[in-house]
């Protein structure tokens, strides 16, 4: 990374972390068992801030979890989300949403294990809202990727 990224680092840190510390505090999102984390919306914006954007999440992510969940299990969760952002950074030359797709596929079975272990949620439940929370999540951030890249950003070129 570049001194440059370095806002751009920050930026997603600090989205991921307030989104999630702030929003779950003041308005709970919930489904099922699984808080909609609102920090998980500008996932797809990875396909266009990048590396920065891809450590930033995950460091937002990893402080979020301390003041969450503060299980070692739950720490684990910054790494399984950073393989799928990985992806997501991946796939961006071929298709965002696949890249997406894959991302909320493997938060999701991380979560709809960690869940039970961690909270005693029925494996059931855990599944349904996991997968639930992390599409509601990322799709939303997928069609705001999607308005940004198609109306704003033809518009300041």
């Amino acid at each position: 990374m570049k001194l440059g990224d370095f806002g751009t680092f920050v930026i997603f840190a600090a989205i991921y972390t307030g989104g999630s510390l702030g929003f779950i505090s003041e308005l709970p999102l919930s489904l099922f068992a699984y808080h909609v984390k609102i920090g998980e919306i500008p996932t797809a914006f990875v396909a266009l801030f990048g590396m920065p954007a891809v450590f930033g999440l995950t460091l937002g992510q990893f402080i979020a979890n301390l003041g969450l969940e503060s299980s070692p299990l739950a720490m684990i969760t910054p790494a399984v989300s950073f393989i799928g952002l990985l992806v997501v950074y991946y796939a961006r030359k071929t298709s965002t949403l696949a890249g997406c797709i894959a991302y909320i596929a493997i938060t999701s079975l991380w979560l709809s294990f960690m869940l039970p272990a961690v909270n005693g949620t029925p494996v059931v439940v855990a599944a349904y809202s996991a997968f639930a929370g992390q599409f509601v999540a990322v799709i939303i951030g997928y069609l705001a990727y999607k308005l940004v890249v198609k109306r704003i950003l033809p518009q300041m070129t």
